[in-house]
């Protein structure tokens, strides 16, 4: 069994494939901000999607309410007056045209006093979507598990292994974000140069094209393109193998970070020890003016800088482990090259 099964049989063997990641290059980043601001969750490490799919390019919360709902209800009010007044004025009746005149002006008056205090907190909220904004939402890219060809159900159900790999690298991804290192201050700038979302899209993305490309090639399998067919589809494994050594090198740094966080544990008690010892010595220099307890102490006390040292060696094997899953497109036309190179 190869490693990227022995993973996927470990890791999710046993769980529905339950993800919906997002292509961030398919919605712009106005878009992911008001999700963002939501409370929406559709990155690759969280740890289930927010299933909205119609809802995600609504203005649906509270100011949007307000502003739309107010104004609209005011517009209607002065409607509502003014057509009587229109009839009483047209019939005779001056009085009553000049009542439900003076109603309708004083609702119009109202309704943009309203507008005019919601709307600005409308327009300013961070969770709005403009116009523009809400047309991009509907050419968002989202993987999953059905776009890999996952059919859920005993009898009929299917699963591939394009959808087993890329509900791998999902998992791990849930995993990278849930470590101490990924999210403290010692990899700062080194998360940032790794994107996991556009890690895992992209592996989603070139997935996805090895199974439509699959069942293209399938459907034309006759007598007289077998040879061919079987031919296609070895270039469309290698490609595969690359994808799975992808992931193969994302679970490698998840295992980079794993040790780091024992470091960064070691580290932190390290320095818990080093404040408690401070604090013990300096009980004892106000009470029993100990003078042998400062060298007994700095000689119990656990030295940080060991620690130090080991984390930043990992920082620095984790660059080059990202590197491996961070390249895959050159990678991979390196691979398809010498594979046409063997051939000719």
């Amino acid at each position: 069994m190869s490693e990227w099964k022995s993973l996927w049989k470990r890791e999710c063997g046993k769980s529905a494939p339950i993800y919906r990641v997002l292509v961030p290059e398919s919605v712009n980043d106005d878009v992911m901000r008001a999700w963002n601001a939501r409370g929406y969750r559709y990155t690759a490490g969280a740890p289930s999607a927010i299933m909205l799919t119609g809802g995600m390019g609504r203005n649906f919360f509270r100011s949007s309410v307000l502003f739309k709902g107010g104004t609209a209800a005011g517009t209607a009010m002065t409607a509502g007056f003014a057509a009587p007044g229109g009839l009483a004025l047209l019939s005779g009746f001056g009085d009553a045209a000049l009542t439900f005149g003076g109603m309708g002006a004083a609702t119009a008056v109202g309704t943009g006093v309203f507008a005019a205090v919601t709307g600005p907190k409308y327009l300013r909220d961070p969770k709005r979507l403009s116009r523009r904004a809400r047309r991009k939402v509907t050419g968002a890219r989202w993987i999953t598990p059905q776009s890999l060809g996952y059919i859920a159900g005993r009898k009929d159900g299917r699963d591939t292994d394009e959808q087993r790999l890329f509900h791998l690298a999902v998992m791990i991804a849930r995993k990278i974000v849930r470590t101490r290192a990924w999210t403290h201050p010692i990899l700062k700038d080194h998360v940032s140069r790794v994107d996991l979302d556009h890690a895992v899209a992209s592996i989603g993305v070139r997935l996805q094209e090895l199974v439509s490309l699959r069942e293209e090639i399938e459907g034309i399998r006759d007598a007289g393109t077998a040879k061919s067919v079987e031919t296609y589809l070895s270039k469309l494994a290698v490609a595969f193998t690359s994808m799975a050594r992808r992931v193969e090198s994302m679970h490698e740094y998840f295992e980079r970070l794993l040790e780091l966080d024992e470091q960064l544990m070691l580290l932190h008690n390290s320095e818990r020890s080093r404040e408690l010892g401070d604090r013990v010595l300096d009980v004892l220099s106000r009470t029993a003016a100990d003078d042998s307890a400062d060298w007994q102490f700095r000689e119990l006390r656990i030295d940080a800088e060991s620690q130090s040292s080991i984390i930043s060696g990992l920082v620095a094997e984790l660059d080059e482990t990202a590197d491996d899953f961070d390249d895959f497109d050159s990678r991979l036309a390196a691979a398809q090259k010498s594979v046409d190179e063997l051939e000719a």
